[in-house]
């Protein structure tokens, strides 16, 4: 056994560089084709495998999803207000998040699973239910949600992607704890608490396209005009790559400046960003719950032995009692289970013989009933036999 691990992100459909890389990006549509392993966006995997669909506690697939996001999306209209105080409508800005995801990573390596997933089945099993019931528990009503196993990465790892659909923005951000906890203190606080970045280079323009010349009727002019036309396009080609290089010098010399003076001001900066340290105080404490609610009945660590600086032999230590809860606390929920089904069998016994007595008394009840009708008929008849015997002695009828 090994530690935790869970990541969560909200992604939009632009494009979004991400950090620490020089050239990936990511977006809405490649999470989503990666989740279902699209080929074109599965390149990072030596041997994609099919995912496998988690199709429980409401999950639709991923394919499904996409399609419901996409429409969804389609359909948002937005009132803006223009400097002019005119309103107008427009479609969702490009860059606004409308997909949560969710990573959930095992430390089963997924070649362990596949050498024998009859033997490992139940572990990866509870494990997935009890992250997917943790986040159904986590999140608000009104969303759709996909999930996925994967097996062809270096640990067996579950995917979980959401969408907002009762949200008129479908804003992803607002399943984002972390984000939630910010924007909340941006909105009890005046003064933004961000900072600001040096001022942006002024850009060179470019200069203007050479215009196509007119028509000659003349070939010889009209045949002088194309080759003059298509010397002036080779010039202005050439004198936009000049622009386009001085102005990628240029921002490229900005980023590193404005990297140094932003860096320098947060040294500068008295006590830690309060956004931040929102940010930062509700994703610990959103890990903190993962831990009781997956990672701990799953026996994983909460910490890796870096966080805490374990040795080796204290983390190996820490990973045995954690495995060694886990097996217990499974041992204690089988027996528990074995004890709820007994209890529902005894229930279920008693409840029949409670209807069964039911039954009798209410048989027992409608003979004695019966019973006092019969006697009451009997009583009511032998008294007309009396008064009919009396009356055929005073008129000295015979009785046939």
């Amino acid at each position: 056994m090994a530690y935790q691990f869970v990541h969560i992100e909200t992604y939009s459909t632009q494009p979004r560089k991400m950090k620490g890389s020089k050239d990936h990006w990511n977006s809405a549509k490649q999470v989503f084709l990666e989740a279902a392993r699209d080929p074109e966006y599965s390149k990072h995997v030596d041997a994609p495998r099919e995912p496998l669909p988690v199709l429980s506690h409401g999950a639709i697939s991923v394919a499904e999803l996409r399609v419901l996001h996409d429409r969804k999306r389609d359909e948002v209209r937005e009132t803006v207000q223009a400097k002019s105080g005119n309103t107008y409508e427009r479609r969702l800005r490009s860059d606004a998040a409308t997909l949560y995801t969710e990573i959930h990573s095992h430390p089963m390596a997924s070649r362990d699973y596949l050498a024998d997933p009859k033997k490992n089945a139940e572990e990866i099993q509870e494990w997935a239910g009890l992250a997917i019931r943790d986040f159904r528990k986590r999140m608000p009503e009104g969303i759709a949600f996909a999930a996925v196993l994967h097996l062809d990465e270096q640990n067996v790892h579950l995917h979980i992607l959401a969408v907002n659909i009762d949200d008129p923005r479908l804003d992803a951000n607002k399943l984002h704890v972390g984000k939630v906890a910010a924007a909340e203190y941006r909105a009890k606080h005046d003064k933004p608490s961000t900072l600001a970045s040096l001022p942006k280079p002024e850009m060179q323009q470019r200069p203007r396209k050479p215009k196509k010349p007119r028509p000659s009727k003349n070939r010889v002019t009209q045949r002088k005009n194309v080759e003059k036309h298509e010397r002036a396009l080779a010039a202005w080609e050439e004198a936009c790559d000049r622009v386009n290089a001085a102005n990628a010098s240029k921002f490229a010399t900005w980023e590193k400046e404005n990297g140094q003076h932003l860096h320098a001001a947060r040294k500068e900066q008295v006590g830690k960003n309060p956004e931040k340290a929102a940010y930062t105080s509700a994703m610990e404490a959103f890990q903190d719950r993962y831990y009781q609610a997956v990672g701990k009945p799953c026996g994983l660590l909460r910490k890796g032995p870096a966080q805490e600086r374990l040795t080796t032999k204290q983390y190996a230590a820490r990973k045995a009692a954690a495995k060694s809860l886990a097996q217990e606390r499974t041992q204690n929920l089988r027996t528990e289970t074995g004890l709820e089904v007994r209890e529902q069998e005894l229930a279920l016994r008693e409840r029949a013989v409670a209807e069964a007595e039911g039954r009798l008394a209410a048989e027992k009840d409608s003979w004695k009933a019966r019973k006092q009708e019969i006697g009451a008929r009997e009583q009511s008849v032998a008294m007309r036999e009396r008064g009919l015997s009396e009356k055929e002695r005073m008129s000295g009828a015979p009785f046939c």
